[in-house]
């Protein structure tokens, strides 16, 4: 029998944020290793009605790679990451690791916690002529982040900051994207807990930024595309020629 782990995004923790595979992946699943800090255990108990549940909160990844290694020869096996696996996740280590040791792994896209922010609020990350590109990027805290990779140096005039792991330090941040030069009044749409229980959405500039309470699971989105109007995508304009309309 070839042992398989399939690592699932399972999104911001609305149970109806997960993919179609996903879904179908955990229904079918005898084992699901999850992170309960992250993903509620309520939620999951329903995905996946038959599996064994385990919280990793707690482990460190020489014990993670080794259940999972272990149980991947038994049925099917879920490693369930909250968001997106390939976003601020382990999805690396544990997959060297467990193909390491023969197990095959296949990943399952989810959706992250800043595109559920954005539907959240009905905003779009980009808008025409104000925002063409997205910058996913976070505090360096306990964990350095490497050199111009983080939200003061990437702040710029139109780009729009996704900003993760960072919701503890809200005064720090404020200040750092004025220092980099933004206005004062630059939008910010921040989530806590978006698709949970408890979750608060709001938006703010970054002088409010810097009030908000210091809080884990926190994202912020910000940039001019957050309050971009009257603007028209070239797709749709009637002299804007394409091979599907001529």
């Amino acid at each position: 029998m070839e042992r398989v782990v399939h690592v699932v995004g399972g999104g911001p923790g609305d149970p109806e944020l997960l993919t179609v595979k996903g879904a179908r992946l955990l229904k079918e699943s005898r084992f699901v290793l999850y992170t309960g800090s992250l993903f509620p255990e309520e939620s999951l108990k329903a995905l996946a009605p038959q599996a064994r549940l385990a919280d990793s909160k707690g482990m460190v990844l020489e014990e993670i790679v080794a259940l999972l290694a272990e149980e991947a020869g038994k049925g099917r096996v879920v490693r369930l990451h909250s968001g997106d696996p390939g976003l601020y996740g382990t999805l690396l280590e544990e997959k060297e690791a467990l193909e390491a040791l023969g197990v095959r792994v296949e990943v399952v896209p989810g959706v992250t916690a800043a595109f559920a922010l954005a539907a959240r609020a009905g905003l779009s990350l980009t808008a025409p002529e104000v925002a063409q590109a997205v910058a996913f990027t976070r505090l360096g805290v306990r964990t350095p982040v490497p050199e111009g990779q983080d939200p003061k140096s990437l702040a710029a005039k139109g780009l729009t900051l996704a900003i993760y792991l960072s919701g503890m330090h809200p005064k720090r941040l404020s200040r750092e994207l004025l220092e980099a030069g933004l206005a004062p009044d630059t939008p910010v749409l921040f989530g806590h807990k978006v698709g949970q229980a408890g979750e608060e959405v709001g938006l703010t500039d970054l002088r409010g930024l810097e009030g908000l309470p210091a809080r884990d699971t926190t994202v912020f989105l910000v940039g001019e595309a957050l309050r971009a109007k009257g603007v028209r995508s070239r797709l749709y304009a009637p002299d804007f020629r394409h091979r599907f309309r001529r």
